[in-house]
């Protein structure tokens, strides 16, 4: 088998195991095959307290092995105490460089661990290392009187770069699945009715505030669509047609917002809010809150107004009634002023807080009045 064989056989495992951690069970084996090892492993070590801890190994009982290594504090271990002070990402140890087998051979934690599986001699790549922690990839050899030799050393050392990467995006697709469950568990216990889109408008997931609109009938799901009651349906399928449709620039839309009415509840404030353009066909790219209006605290939003961009109280009581109709026509009508007046006074505003569009200070005013 050429070296390039043997590489490509140990690899494809290596790079499967992105999405199937399982096969970093055979990716170990065969890189134990292709460089002789008795024994490969995927170790931790946590440098703060010296303990180890054992992901993945082949060769030996892996809860024998993490039993074994329970106990001992790994900062004392002349081998790995050689080494950690040059610990660093992709970083390659061998231990005939950091102490000869002769002389490890005499030490307590080689006859308490390192005898008990047979380890003569251990070359450690490093995968990943923050300055606390570390994991490594290591090859292990049985036999004191054959080390390594260059050809299995250099398979190992072409493998290393693949290793570091792979580990890489394996951390990286672990975070975002932590933080896509932390916005799950957030989305499900935010007050808030919240729902996520498709670009053509299917209604992928509701949170539970979602739910109880849907249920209620507030809010309806038709033909797997979002859907509002009677003849204000219309308006909130314009609503998210306009929030979806990309600009000349090739930007999505503008966040838009419609107010419907609602039996038994009375006015629901609804804003759509465009993503990023989804990857795949199907992917979320409209997220919809729905709030009632009587949720709203006009007097708490009124002082934040005035705190934060001085709005005098006429400016701040056009401001309010904009978030509540999202219509400057309306908005007018509710201050009891006339239109112009109420374009006057939007202008004033918009140079106080810095927007430049209706929708754009309606997603302010929103923002704001969630927290007030």
């Amino acid at each position: 088998m050429n070296d390039d064989h043997a590489l490509a056989r140990v690899l494809e495992p290596l790079y499967e195991s992105i999405l199937d951690p399982s096969r970093l069970d055979d990716f170990n084996v065969l890189l134990g095959q292709a460089t002789h090892s008795h024994l490969t492993g995927i170790l931790g070590h946590d440098v703060a307290c010296g303990r180890g801890s054992v992901a993945r190994v082949a060769g030996a009982d892996p809860e024998r092995m993490a039993a074994e290594m329970r106990p001992l504090n790994l900062n004392v271990d002349p081998w790995v105490s050689r080494a950690m002070p040059h610990l660093a990402t992709g970083r390659v140890f061998n231990t005939e460089d950091l102490l000869p087998n002769a002389q490890m051979r005499r030490s307590d934690i080689f006859n308490a661990y390192y005898r008990q599986f047979g380890v003569e001699q251990q070359v450690a790549a490093v995968g990943h290392y923050d300055g606390a922690n570390s994991i490594t990839l290591s090859i292990c050899r049985d036999d004191r009187h054959r080390l390594f030799d260059e050809d299995e050393l250099g398979l190992f050392q072409r493998v290393v770069p693949h290793w570091v990467n792979a580990y890489a995006i394996m951390r990286r697709l672990d975070l975002l699945q932590q933080r896509v469950e932390s916005l799950e568990a957030a989305l499900d216990q935010a007050p808030m009715a919240m729902f996520t889109l498709s670009a053509n408008r299917q209604l992928l997931r509701a949170n539970a505030g979602g739910e109880r609109l849907l249920s209620l009938g507030v809010l309806h799901r038709t033909a797997g669509q979002l859907s509002a009651s009677g003849w204000q349906d219309a308006s909130l399928q314009q609503l998210l047609a306009r929030a979806t449709l990309a600009r000349p620039d090739g930007q999505a839309g503008d966040v838009e917002k419609l107010v419907v009415q609602a039996p038994g509840i009375g006015a629901i404030a609804i804003t759509a809010h465009p993503l990023a353009p989804p990857l795949i066909a199907g992917d979320a790219a409209l997220l919809v809150f729905a709030q009632p209006v009587a949720s709203a605290s006009p007097a708490r939003l009124e002082q934040a107004l005035h705190h934060l961009f001085g709005l005098t109280d006429a400016e701040r009581r056009l401001a309010v009634a904009m978030l509540q109709h999202a219509d400057l026509a309306l908005a007018a009508q509710a201050c009891g002023v006339a239109v112009s007046t109420a374009q006057t006074r939007l202008k004033v505003v918009f140079d106080k807080t810095g927007e430049r569009s209706q929708p754009a200070l309606v997603r302010l005013l929103g923002a704001l009045n969630a927290v007030c």
